[in-house]
């Protein structure tokens, strides 16, 4: 079943050009009214809050896309596309179009998130009586929006590190809510990948400073932090990175769960930093859209549309895909992977049920995130790289280092994150090309180089067309 938003009157003016403007808003709605107008109290605001968290979960976002598309996109080596849909087809395959429907629905509903997130900021005053509510309303709403404008920039622009990220074109930045046709008719521009960033730290050091320790399950200062390891990952900022992780490891109060799979069977775990909320009832999707209808493959549940890559040949010497790089007594191998019920193919178990909650933050990341930053700046924060996977080692039931090599922490971020959302962002800022093998033979059958410009999306072609010229198209998909 599929996420009901909150406070539909608000939501319905989410259309209102977020980024685009179509023959649509030449009518006027009569029975419309600005979506600012339709929060007045702080029950209203609280509702919106609620919603904007909705959004997330919704599977253009973090319910299904967020998670899906970096891992189709860098499929080689990894896993394979066996569904009908064209669309997650064409990511996979490197041959989208502007007209991709995945393309398509994930732009539209992150900028309705990022809108109502601008939206709640306008409305601050209504709190005005209740600072601490006020601060926190605040620092949610600016995690969302810089959270949305990360995920878009990595998907939809260049690597900050393929070329220039001052001159590389990014996505548009919203700061300011769309909620009348007026606005609405105003065409987008698309800033740079160095103003998106930008945009997208502000937000998140804002929040980390007004959003408090606990959160119940939504956003806390720890889940800000996380997203800023992440983001300063990305930008190879080593020492940001490492910071903040260390922040959450050493302040945040989570632990590791005792078992690898416990965080995926089990909803808030103590390794939880920021989970999507689901249930059997509210959720991404259960036939078209949710993770564990495209990846399981149970008797009832799932499509079977995702196939884990295995060896390529009894007697090649060579392991290539990830499954294949676990070691034989690694937990991770027995307990997150089964043979499907349908077909027989090699599947992950790490989304198995339609209602769990999804981690899009968890301790593990952090871990391994500090450990690959202390390597590359030969410090050692808060642990020893060798001691921050051994923890992830030992976890698996495999024996600890005695040292590490760069090489090997990667290795290890692969296999504990493997299916999570991290594939193409991590080749993307290692600079590592994507290497296709003759299924017979292992041999190499081709290399996309980890900056080809058919690894960005394009911008929707009902983006471009509506924004009569402001918005510019990504190279491979035309003007």
């Amino acid at each position: 079943m599929k996420r009901n938003y909150i406070l539909p009157a608000i939501l319905f003016f989410l259309f209102l050009g977020v980024t685009s403007c179509d023959d649509l808003l030449d009518v006027e709605p009569q029975q419309s009214i600005d979506a600012r107008d339709a929060i007045n109290t702080p029950e209203d605001l609280q509702g919106a809050v609620i919603g904007m968290y909705t959004i997330l979960g919704e599977p253009e976002l973090y319910g299904t896309n967020l998670l899906l598309l970096p891992e189709l996109q860098g499929s080689e080596e990894n896993l394979t596309w066996l569904g009908t849909f064209a669309g997650y087809r064409q990511v996979s395959l490197k041959n989208m179009t502007a007209e991709n429907s995945e393309a398509q629905r994930t732009w539209v509903t992150a900028y309705e998130g990022i809108n109502l997130a601008n939206i709640i900021l306008s409305k601050l005053d209504i709190m005005d009586e209740e600072p601490e509510e006020r601060d926190r309303i605040e620092g949610e709403a600016l995690f969302v929006r810089g959270i949305l404008h990360f995920e878009l920039v990595r998907l939809y622009a260049k690597a900050w590190n393929d070329g220039d990220p001052a001159s590389n074109l990014g996505v548009p930045v919203r700061t300011t809510p769309v909620t009348t046709e007026s606005e609405a008719a105003t065409p987008p521009t698309r800033n740079t990948v160095a103003e998106v960033y930008a945009q997208v730290l502000e937000d998140l050091e804002r929040a980390k400073e007004l959003l408090p320790d606990r959160n119940n399950e939504r956003a806390n200062t720890y889940a800000a932090s996380g997203f800023l390891s992440r983001v300063y990952l990305q930008q190879q900022n080593y020492e940001g990175a490492r910071d903040e992780a260390n922040r959450v490891i050493e302040e945040g109060g989570y632990e590791l769960n005792p078992t690898v799979t416990a965080i995926f069977r089990n909803d808030n775990t103590a390794e939880a930093i920021f989970e999507i909320q689901q249930n059997d009832q509210n959720n991404a999707g259960t036939a078209n859209d949710g993770l564990a209808t495209f990846y399981a493959d149970l008797e009832g549940v799932g499509r079977a549309d995702i196939s884990v890559n295995t060896e390529f040949s009894d007697t090649n010497p060579n392991r290539y895909t990830t499954y294949d790089l676990y070691e034989e007594n690694d937990t991770r191998l027995t307990a997150l992977f089964y043979t499907g019920f349908n077909f027989g193919a090699i599947t992950t178990s790490k989304w198995l049920s339609f209602g769990q909650n999804i981690p899009v933050i968890r301790l593990a990341e952090m871990y391994l995130t500090r450990a690959e930053a202390n390597f590359r700046l030969g410090t050692a924060i808060g642990a020893t790289p060798a001691e921050d996977i051994n923890r992830i080692r030992t976890r698996a039931g495999i024996s600890p280092l005695g040292s590490v090599t760069l090489e090997q922490i990667l290795l290890e971020r692969r296999l504990e994150l493997a299916f999570e959302g991290f594939r193409i962002h991590d080749l993307k800022r290692t600079e590592t090309d994507l290497v296709g093998r003759d299924p017979e033979t292992g041999d190499i059958d081709y290399v996309i180089p980890w900056n080809d410009e058919m690894l960005v999306f394009p911008i929707p072609r009902r983006e471009i067309d509506a924004s009569k010229g402001s918005l510019v198209q990504n190279p491979p998909y035309g003007d």
